[in-house]
């Protein structure tokens, strides 16, 4: 089983930051998760990253059709934004609490009868489409096609 390395995501910045997420490992549900461990933030900011495969359960005996037999793959994004309400009586300012978080959720459906190339294609698609202009612009001005 291979080691589970860091994941380094640049932002969109005019001059792009690098984002080093570390494996923090799975939490009770399988999910494993990675964190930014920005040393300026409180960890309730720190942004996120999910990962989970469920694995098609292991055939029965006389299972004749595996078109119901899917694995899934599904990752998360998760960046919760902070703020500071102001200051109390005593002059004391409050920790910072999460004022919204911004979420991204991608689930791959492969069936158990697919190749490794329908996955490899799959999996380019995938990062295509969120390359295409139309889907920046539903994405990043709120903008629809019509």
């Amino acid at each position: 089983m291979p080691a589970v390395a860091n994941i380094v995501l640049n932002d969109a910045l005019a001059t792009p930051v690098a984002h080093t997420f570390v494996p923090v490992g799975p939490d009770a549900n399988g999910v494993w998760w990675f964190e930014e461990q920005n040393a300026a933030l409180s960890p309730i900011g720190f942004y996120r990253l999910s990962a989970m495969l469920k694995r098609t359960p292991v055939p029965k005996n006389g299972d004749v059709d595996s078109s119901n037999r899917v694995n899934r793959v599904q990752f998360g994004i998760h960046t919760p934004k902070l703020e500071t309400l102001g200051v109390n009586d005593a002059g004391i300012t409050p920790p910072p609490t999460v004022a919204y978080v911004n979420r991204c959720n991608i689930e791959f459906i492969l069936p158990d009868r697919d190749s490794l190339q329908e996955r490899k294609d799959m999996n380019k698609f995938a990062y295509s489409l969120l390359q295409d202009s139309n889907v920046k612009q539903l994405v990043e001005s709120l903008l629809n096609y019509y």
